[in-house]
């Protein structure tokens, strides 16, 4: 009888454990991959070395649904020789998102962010699969992937 019991235990705390030990559970999605970018005027040249153009980095805003939204500034990438930015715009309840650039207080540019939303049994992936400035379709730059905006 004690050994029917124990068996009894211990075939229920595996029952158990196999049940909360679900292949979902030790599985995770990459956060999205953030949207990088860089801003050239009509030259193909930073705004930020032409001070007629008003610019300066830390005045660069970013603004979603009304709301200033962060982004990242990563420096110098001198394989294109300009400063980069990166956002994460992914809006877990959107498939399309419009964020407002800010370059001054006289000068706001649009940028459009589509991704697919693929929803798996475990997790929700996220890929980009279209970006618009301006209402212009832009493509990644094939060696960086950057999206090159041009602001002026």
């Amino acid at each position: 009888m004690k050994a029917n019991r124990t068996l009894a235990i211990i075939s229920l705390s595996l029952l158990l454990v196999s049940a909360a030990c679900t292949p979902c559970a030790t599985m995770r999605s990459d956060p999205p991959a953030p949207v990088a970018f860089y801003l050239v005027d009509a030259s193909g040249g930073s705004p930020f070395n032409n001070p007629n153009a008003g610019m300066h980095p830390d005045s660069i805003q970013l603004i979603l649904d009304g709301e200033p939204f962060n982004y990242l500034f990563t420096g110098t990438d001198e394989k294109v020789n300009n400063l980069i930015f990166e956002t994460y715009p992914v809006l877990y309840t959107k498939s399309r998102v419009r964020m407002l650039l800010r370059l001054n207080s006289l000068n706001t540019d649009t940028l459009d962010i589509a991704y697919t939303v693929n929803r798996g049994k475990c997790y929700t992936d996220y890929t980009y699969s279209a970006f618009y400035f301006n209402g212009k379709e832009l493509k990644r730059q094939p060696e960086t992937g950057y999206l090159q905006l041009q602001v002026l």
